[in-house]
């Protein structure tokens, strides 16, 4: 069995890919109609079609800094003192009680940060299943995984284990990655053995493959060393951003911007940062919040944002959205 096309959002950046029916077919076992309904929902704001009284998902860097220095990522420009921050626990606890109170669908631990750097991370993702969250997903390069916390992932109730690998070749892995790949795949297989011996479905893995002038041709390659293994696969493109160590793309021309995050998510940061989106480009569209002021659904609301989905709607994009379009998000 190969694997299918699952979705292509507006402007292809992002190809997912699955082998079986698996994400949809258990979550909406698990949550029925509320799950597909989201997925509907999610589905419409992706055309500007839906816009809730609160994100569909809250994607949160609850940590500032990564063990890696990636040269197609912006965080290792960032000084020492942004890389320490961390989202405090009581500031936390205070997000999940605001999206339980408005049925929040989806969270995602993360942001362009390695989640695993953070205390007591499983702990975390059980703090949003009590919340009501149905789709909690925790994307990391995967190299501080271990048996005790891979366990721990599984029982706080984890629905998705996102693993960045990006090659098939060590070499390739080594110059993007700057680890070892073989002790990348192990740690995978081992988290697949220990979910098969609790005798449980989730969380599904997902590997992800960024499209690099370092691995390229391996796509077909990457494919076939995760079938049977990865529930999804995405294929992505990157999108090169100032910080980065990537050579600068020849520019886009960009008639029209069909991005629909500022309609689907909201991410925020360490440092009160707002995130209308997932790109480097979104980290300062938005004004910076002190964390204990903060409302989600005010924000959501906020005339700022409104303003931002207004620019796209009437394609009048704000220099941080036309710069994220030319260099490769559409």
């Amino acid at each position: 069995m190969t694997y299918r096309l699952v979705h292509r959002p507006l402007g292809g950046q992002t190809v997912l890919l699955e082998e079986k029916d698996r994400y949809l077919a258990l979550l909406g076992q698990r949550f029925g109609r509320r799950f597909w309904e989201y997925r509907q929902s999610w589905a419409q704001a992706e055309k500007r079609a839906y816009l809730g009284a609160f994100p569909l998902s809250l994607d949160l860097a609850v940590n500032g800094g990564c063990q890696l220095s990636c040269p197609m990522c912006s965080l290792p420009a960032k000084d020492a003192a942004y890389k320490n921050l961390k989202i405090p626990q009581e500031i936390y606890l205070k997000i999940l009680a605001e999206a339980k109170e408005s049925a929040l669908p989806a969270l995602s631990l993360g942001l362009a940060r390695e989640p695993l750097v953070a205390d007591k991370i499983a702990a975390k993702v059980e703090a949003a299943v009590k919340a009501g969250v149905m789709d909690i997903r925790l994307g990391t390069n995967g190299l501080l995984l271990n048996e005790t916390l891979i366990k721990g992932l599984i029982d706080a109730g984890l629905t998705r284990l996102e693993v960045s690998v990006d090659a098939v070749e060590p070499g390739a892995y080594k110059a993007i990655r700057g680890g070892d790949l073989a002790t990348l795949e192990k740690l995978i297989l081992l988290f697949l053995d220990i979910r098969a011996q609790m005798k449980v479905a989730w969380p599904l893995l997902r590997v992800s493959f960024l499209r690099l002038p370092q691995n390229k041709g391996q796509l077909g390659p990457f494919l076939k060393r995760w079938q049977g293994l990865a529930d999804l696969v995405v294929a992505q493109k990157p999108i090169w951003h100032p910080g980065s160590k990537l050579p600068k793309p020849p520019l886009k021309t960009v008639k029209s911007i069909p991005c629909g995050q500022p309609w689907q998510r909201l991410g925020l940061g360490p440092d009160g940062r707002l995130w209308p989106c997932c790109s480097w480009y979104g980290e300062n569209l938005l004004p910076r919040l002190a964390l204990k002021r903060l409302s989600i659904a005010k924000i959501w609301r906020s005339w700022e944002l409104t303003a931002l989905r207004r620019s796209l709607i009437f394609n009048r994009p704000t220099a941080s959205c036309l710069s994220c379009a030319q260099a490769g998000a559409f």
